[in-house]
């Protein structure tokens, strides 16, 4: 896993300290470059805001800190406002159940499901707050990332 410090290319688009850039993997730090140098990303952030939520696993109330924060341009001139998880497409689905219930197979579905209810619960809060501030939430996946970035 990659990870450190994101030097921006135009530091003017960044909301917060741009010497304070952490990215925790190299999809996010292939997303900040994309947010960096797309014209139509007017300011992005990373990890701008925490979002309560209840953790269905802890039975608890949590903190969701979301990936990434970007304000996007249409052509039109249309703002549109984005909170943004960056998460392997695997993680957005239920995990399916091994064919063989070896140890490993058994712990790795089991930490799978796990995640999966987290996930469901954060992603919940994060549209719900999205839509309370007129803002929109996405996932972005490989799919995004390796095809478009």
């Amino acid at each position: 896993v990659r990870q450190g410090y994101f030097v921006p290319k135009n530091p003017q688009k960044y909301t917060g300290d741009v010497t304070k850039i952490i990215y925790r993997s190299s999809w996010e730090f292939k997303f900040l470059n994309y947010c960096d140098t797309n014209d139509l990303v007017i300011e992005y952030a990373s990890e701008p805001t925490g979002i309560p939520y209840w953790n269905p696993i802890l039975k608890k109330e949590s903190t969701y800190w979301v990936d990434c924060y970007m304000a996007v341009k249409s052509p039109e001139g249309t703002v549109t406002q984005w909170l943004i998880e960056i998460k392997p497409n695997k993680y957005l689905n239920p995990p399916e159940e091994p064919k063989r219930l070896t140890e490993k197979q058994t712990l790795n579905y089991a930490r799978h499901a796990k995640q999966y209810v987290i996930n469901t619960a954060k992603f919940k809060a994060a549209q719900v707050h999205a839509a309370k501030n007129k803002m929109r939430f996405g996932i972005i996946t490989e799919n995004f990332l390796f095809n478009k970035v």
